[in-house]
């Protein structure tokens, strides 16, 4: 990662949460947020504990080059079961490619930076 962010990529994250954290979140945003900035991730915290989620019931995915989405899928348990490529070629303005876009575009205006949540919530 750090390559990559040193040959001028961003890297940027949005996780939406809710209060409280459980263990592994807290490990997760504690040990591996905290540790993967060093090498340049950026990374935004939408808190929805106390408002309503305006990404309610978009999927979890990555946005490549700001264009290709990758939707990673998870079984009823909550288990990783693989991702789905959507091709940039394939989709349309008006299609996957702009419905993640604007997603992006949602989760980045609504969350704070993550040190800043992280300074307000982390020990809570």
């Amino acid at each position: 990662m750090s390559k990559a962010t040193e040959s001028g990529k961003r890297m940027v994250r949005v996780h939406v949460l809710s209060r409280p954290l459980t263990p592994y979140l807290r490990y997760e945003l504690g040990w591996g947020y905290l540790t993967n900035m060093t090498a340049g991730e950026e990374f935004h915290i939408l808190d929805t504990t106390d408002r309503p989620n305006p990404l309610e019931g978009a999927p979890d995915f990555w946005l490549f080059d700001g264009r290709e989405p990758v939707v990673l899928n998870y079984d009823e348990n909550g288990a990783f079961i693989g991702p789905t490529f959507i091709p940039a070629e394939s989709a349309l303005p008006t299609g996957k490619e702009f419905e993640h876009a604007t997603y992006r575009s949602v989760a980045l205006a609504m969350s704070v930076p993550f040190t800043e949540w992280w300074e307000k919530h982390g020990a809570a």
